[in-house]
């Protein structure tokens, strides 16, 4: 823009200066010969060495012009097209919250194409999350740290889902506020661990509640009815106290067995299959107990989001043969059928019990039997149990995949 008037100036000043100066100086001191001669070099070769000069350098200025556009066009296309291949929603909002960008990303996520959310509200989208954590202003000024959340979205299909929410503010060239940028991640996975983690610590402080300090207590009524009885019945004194030894080894059998429980296992990190298996080798080796595994189908179907429930209802039931079958042996059977269901039997050769015999509140086993019906009836599955007393005990659970998770590979 500056050449457009700046150039011909700077040449119009140039020919006025030499006609005023060095012509009118050349011919009335060197004559009119000097003069054509100057007027020759002038105009012949000093002119159009400047023109090509100064032509070249506008070349130059133009082709690193040029380039630069053009790297910053590159740049442009790369970042968008890691937004747009992103798993996170990425999306950025006017100052008003208004959305104006929306990748592949959100679409795979929430099932609305961009279409139909560019120009709608944040609001529109986010549910149980106060409004002062979801707008780009607060009392008319734009916030400038990045905020990071909560919150639950909701998806095309009307399914809700937690997300993890980062809102960074976007000014412009002066500093003032422009908008938002703001990714969306599906915590979904994360918060079903989270929730087994926490059921699987209110079941240790239950069974440390209901058992050991149960049988502490006990042991301490023992004790004082041993005291008593030491000088008056000897023979019985013993008695209790090998009754009391034998009760002591039992605590220390299910203390381990508690410590061996809080141990974390990597899910994610091992993967379902190779997690099981480790739980089961290791707890085998706790418990004296022969535990085979099995699969069959293609296990990999379930999603992942059960894994930590599947994992929890397995653990149940070993805990429960552990506790109460007396058993030997024991085997996990894992598999994802031909009609979409995920299959999975937990047999012992322990002592049995016979089902309809034990009320419905009564026993230990029977809350965790309650515990992993009202897992598997949160994924819309069912639970069988086939025991007789002598005939040990088969676990049979059955949840139906969902509907729109992927069908088998060679189907």
């Amino acid at each position: 823009h500056t050449l457009r008037w700046a150039l011909p100036l700077a040449i119009a000043a140039v020919v006025l200066i030499y006609q005023l100066v060095f012509a009118a100086y050349a011919h009335d001191h060197f004559g009119h010969t000097a003069h054509t001669l100057l007027e020759l070099v002038f105009y012949g070769v000093v002119g159009p060495v400047v023109s090509w000069a100064t032509l070249t350098q506008i070349s130059r200025w133009l082709a690193e012009k040029e380039q630069a556009e053009q790297a910053a066009r590159a740049h442009e296309r790369l970042l968008a097209t890691i937004v747009d291949a992103s798993a996170d929603a990425i999306l950025s909002l006017d100052t008003d919250g208004a959305i104006r960008s929306w990748n592949q990303g959100a679409t795979e996520l929430f099932g609305y194409p961009s279409s139909q959310m560019i120009g709608r509200r944040l609001d529109d989208l986010l549910v149980r999350t106060a409004r002062r954590e979801r707008g780009v202003r607060t009392n008319g000024r734009a916030r400038q740290a990045p905020r990071h959340y909560e919150a639950v979205a909701r998806r095309a299909n009307g399914e809700e889902i937690p997300v993890d929410v980062t809102q960074t503010p976007l000014p412009d060239d002066l500093g003032r506020p422009a908008g938002a940028s703001v990714i969306l991640r599906d915590v979904s996975e994360r918060k079903a661990r989270e929730a087994a983690l926490a059921e699987e610590r209110a079941r240790i402080a239950r069974d440390l509640h209901d058992g050991l300090a149960q049988s502490l207590y006990f042991m301490g009524l023992k004790l004082d009815f041993v005291r008593k009885q030491v000088h008056r019945d000897p023979a019985l004194a013993e008695q209790e106290l090998s009754a009391l030894k034998q009760t002591i080894q039992t605590n220390i059998r299910n203390v381990r067995r508690t410590i061996f429980a809080l141990r974390p296992i990597d899910l994610e990190g091992l993967g379902f299959q190779a997690a099981v298996e480790k739980y089961a080798k290791e707890f085998g080796e706790q418990t004296a107990l022969g535990i085979t595994v099995r699969w069959e189908g293609e296990v990999s179907r379930i999603p992942p989001a059960w894994e930590p429930q599947l994992f929890r209802i397995l653990q149940e039931a070993l805990n429960n043969i552990a506790k109460h079958a007396q058993a030997h042996t024991a085997e996990i059977f894992l598999a994802v059928d031909e009609h979409g269901r995920v299959q999975a039997v937990i047999r012992d050769d322990g002592v049995g019990f016979e089902p309809t015999a034990i009320p419905p509140a009564a026993g230990e086993g029977r809350m965790g039997l309650r515990q992993m019906q009202e897992r598997v009836q949160a994924l819309n599955g069912r639970v069988h149990v086939e025991s007789a007393p002598g005939q040990g005990t088969t676990l049979r659970v059955e949840i139906p995949l969902p509907a729109s998770f992927p069908e088998p590979s060679g189907r």
